[in-house]
């Protein structure tokens, strides 16, 4: 199923690249050729843990990577594929997203909405699915033709998913909401019936996710990290989205108050909880195995330094979601200042126009210039990879099965690149990835 998804892409994807024909020819025979092994030149490699190399080469065997050089310096035998003036990375990692709405055409409001009044419509449009299953790849599809190797999705249980293979690799977090006692109690039941599934089911991976701190009691998400803590799993939470996020937790009042009211799930018991209610949590999810902070949007500078601290979380940034709600800037410089791991994800049509991790790569060198190039490559490859405690993937060395992506690569200097991708619609271009190979 996989490789005929992949197979159904090819003319679309050759339309697009007629500039960049041997690219193109190269995708083509990375899906057909029965050759396991595959040397591919090209003018950049970009291996992410270690600097750029000019005019070098990768030698793949399926996905997996065997060896890598600069020069002509490779090992004789394999074919040898010339991708000119291309630049190879390893496949991206998409670290939070909602497959559920991959239905959308657009993204539900407006630009600027608030999320409290987001939440409204996207409740109203979270009852409207026909064919959950079918939805959920055909997101996944989008996903991995955006560059993803691995999707961290958060995933409305029982999960549709299961239901049709899937092209990337998937970590599916069972997301766990209600501020109701009795309603948490039968979403951590689903989501132990969840865990036993995922460990049937080829390229899933179970993990946990208390929802939000406007949805989710504190003593839910204990649970929930009681329950990552059992199954050795990795926990992620939306938190810090925006400042009436902050003044509901904090005081009680504001107008994410005033909207939980309208639509009849406030409860005062929960909310109100003082100046420290958010480093509260965040000390409750620090004790997970591995912990996602997903947004992170409000953080503020004394959760900046508890984060700081935790070796294990990780703060997944949204950037065009970011974007659409119009919050203030992301504090991601400072995150990176203080070495917190940051991580890229899309979120979801909901509030993005697609899935494609690349184009998350894109706005940001257009639009974060205070963000290095490299450091950004690296939030949406090793960083990534490294929240999911995934040393094979994120990386282009040897022994890693990451996959290999192309994407134009037409620069005299490494630093000239990212100039070179703002100016390319191109989406990146499969070269081996286990899905290409199955």
């Amino acid at each position: 199923m996989a490789t005929s998804v992949v197979g159904a892409e090819k003319n679309r994807f050759l339309r697009r690249f007629r500039g960049w024909a041997t690219v193109a020819e190269a995708f083509l025979r990375g899906d057909s050729g029965p050759v396991a092994e595959k040397i591919f030149r090209s003018r950049w490699i970009l291996p992410i843990s270690e600097a750029p190399i000019e005019n070098g080469w990768v030698m793949a065997k399926r996905h997996e990577v065997v060896a890598l050089g600069v020069g002509d310096g490779w090992p004789h035998g394999p074919p040898v594929i010339n991708l000119g003036d291309s630049a190879i990375l390893p496949g991206l990692i998409n670290a939070h997203t909602h497959l559920e709405f991959s239905d959308l055409a657009l993204p539900i409001g407006f630009s600027g909405i608030k999320l409290h009044q987001w939440i409204e419509l996207v409740i109203q449009n979270r009852t409207s699915r026909h064919d959950p299953g079918a939805v959920i790849a055909a997101g996944a599809s989008q996903a991995f033709h955006g560059g993803a190797r691995l999707v961290g999705e958060i995933a409305t249980l029982p999960w549709a998913g299961f239901r049709n293979p899937l092209v990337p690799e998937m970590v599916v977090f069972s997301e766990v909401l209600g501020l109701a006692i009795a309603r948490a109690e039968e979403r951590l039941a689903v989501a132990s019936a969840h865990f036993a599934k995922s460990q049937i089911v080829d390229r899933v991976t179970a993990a946990i996710s208390p929802h939000a701190p406007y949805s989710t009691s504190i003593e839910t998400i204990t649970r929930c990290v009681e329950y990552a803590r059992k199954e050795k799993s990795i926990l992620a939470m939306h938190l810090c989205e925006s400042v009436e996020e902050r003044e509901l937790m904090e005081s009680g009042t504001g107008p994410f108050a005033e909207q939980l009211k309208k639509i009849g799930v406030f409860d005062a018991r929960h909310f109100g909880r003082g100046r420290t209610v958010t480093q509260d949590i965040l000390q409750i999810i620090a004790q997970a195995p591995s912990a996602l902070v997903i947004h992170g949007n409000d953080l503020r500078p004394l959760e900046i330094e508890f984060l700081a601290r935790q070796p294990q979380m990780t703060v997944v940034y949204c950037p065009r979601t970011h974007a659409f709600f119009q919050h203030s800037p992301h504090p991601v410089r400072q995150l990176m200042s203080r070495r917190i791991r940051v991580a890229i994800g899309t979120d979801s049509l909901a509030s993005n126009p697609d899935l494609s991790v690349w184009n998350e790569v894109r706005w940001l060198l257009e639009h974060r210039p205070d963000i290095g190039w490299q450091e950004t490559l690296a939030m949406a490859t090793l960083h990534g990879a490294d929240a999911f405690h995934r040393p094979d993937l994120g990386r282009i060395q040897p022994g890693a099965s990451c996959g290999l992506i192309a994407v134009p690569g037409g620069a005299k200097q490494c630093d000239d690149l990212p100039r070179r991708w703002i100016e390319s619609c191109d989406p990146p271009i499969w070269l081996t990835a286990p899905s290409l190979t199955a």
